[in-house]
């Protein structure tokens, strides 16, 4: 009989101990759920890959951001469908404060400060069909609380068909040129070339383009290039009426913005353009007369040794209403070192003069010579910069107009005002 009794007492033994182990499991359970309720409650139902129409948005350190001290996030943005798209980048349910640096392909797009309000930073950002644009996203604590808030993208729809997007519909880019750029003139019309800058995509025409023109301010007007940021660039198909030099005394501090050109163009613009200002952007340009202690000048070296010209600012940068275009913008247009060009764009047979590049060539300790193109558009390299010669000027229009025409003499385009 004792024997039973003792088998009674194990199993109500083993039996207790049973319940405690799910006991635990079960507390273990409701613990982990409590945490990933919690997890749910701070993801608030956003996902790290995020579809938003033709976007797929890919957050790769989360779109939920906690920031003690300072922190850098990736995310990349993919465009699916066939045709340029549109987004804006901003942040919501902000908490805390601080301050943010948005970039893309190292570049700075946007930053400022966070506090407790809701951003909408960058409007209508442009993405091409199947393009992916990956961005970094730098975050910094300045306040004594957790900085907190979600990044938010959006595609945009509804937007006007800008200029830009007007050029790429009238025009099929292509990556590939007909010529080699950089040693042959482009005396065909080899279209619009699909490159890049320190923004992001660009465009550019090529050769004996016949449909970029352009009616503004009463002037006509060839398109150089779409810029990275979705302005356009814009070249005064005749000259400015007057010669100017780059500058009067040398000195080794010499650049752009302290040129007797830059004057001048100002001037220039006030007198011609001061009624279409609102349409004209205030944007980069690149003065590049970087130099070595020998006074080898690195466009020179770029330009006539390695012949590899490229839209991306290898010297210094400024914003600007207005300027001068660069020799890499003029020999990717289609000059040449190496022989004359009567019939790319940029040529025009009234001049019986050189006109100004903002490059510079070579120098020495008291001079300075500047890129210029000839009048028969032909690269130069040995006219100095303090003499008096032609100026073509160039600005770019906002991004944000609409535009009439197609582009040829008979029908140039013109803003809708």
């Amino acid at each position: 009989m004792k024997q039973p009794i003792l088998v009674k007492l194990k199993m109500r033994g083993i039996y207790k101990s049973s319940l405690s182990v799910i006991g635990l499991l079960l507390v273990g359970i409701l613990t982990v759920g409590f945490f990933y309720l919690s997890y749910l409650n701070f993801k608030d139902g956003d996902s790290d890959i995020e579809v938003n129409g033709t976007l797929s948005i890919n957050y790769a350190d989360g779109k939920k951001f906690r920031v003690d001290d300072k922190k850098t996030i990736t995310f990349s943005i993919s465009n699916s469908s066939d045709r340029v798209s549109y987004y804006h980048i901003g942040f919501k349910k902000v908490k805390g404060s601080g301050e943010y640096k948005l970039s893309y392909q190292n570049v700075v797009v946007t930053e400022g400060k966070l506090n407790n309000a809701e951003y909408f930073n960058e409007d209508y950002i442009s993405i091409d069909a199947g393009e992916t644009k990956l961005y970094t996203l730098e975050l910094t604590n300045t306040g004594n609380e957790t900085l907190q808030g979600v990044i938010n993208v959006n595609l945009q729809g509804g937007k006007i068909v800008t200029f830009a997007d007007s050029i790429l519909i009238n025009n099929i880019p292509t990556e590939d040129t007909l010529t080699e750029v950089g040693v042959d003139p482009a005396i065909e019309n080899e279209g619009l070339i699909k490159s890049s800058d320190d923004i992001g995509v660009s465009y550019y025409f090529r050769g004996n383009v016949t449909n970029n023109y352009v009616l503004f301010g009463d002037m006509l007007w060839r398109i150089v290039r779409i810029n990275g940021d979705g302005t356009v660039r814009l070249v005064l198909n005749e000259f400015a009426s007057t010669l100017t030099n780059y500058y009067n005394e040398y000195n080794e501090n010499i650049d752009y913005k302290s040129s007797n050109i830059n004057t001048y163009l100002n001037s220039w613009l006030e007198d011609n353009l001061r009624n279409k200002l609102n349409y004209i952007a205030n944007t980069k340009f690149c003065s590049d007369i970087t130099k070595d202690a020998n006074y080898n000048y690195l466009t020179y070296t770029r330009i006539m040794t390695n012949k590899i010209p490229t839209l991306n600012c290898l010297g210094t940068s400024f914003n600007s209403n207005i300027g001068i275009l660069s020799v890499d913008e003029v020999v990717l247009a289609g000059a040449s070192p190496n022989s004359d060009n009567h019939d790319f764009y940029l040529y025009n047979e009234k001049t019986n003069n050189v006109w100004y590049t903002m490059s510079g060539a070579k120098g020495n300790a008291s001079s300075l010579n500047m890129f210029m193109i000839d009048e028969n558009g032909k690269l130069k390299y040995d006219v100095n910069g303090n003499l008096y010669r032609e100026v073509r000027p160039v600005i770019n229009l906002i991004k944000n107009v609409e535009v009439t025409g197609n582009g040829t003499i008979d029908n140039p385009y013109q803003i809708k005002e």
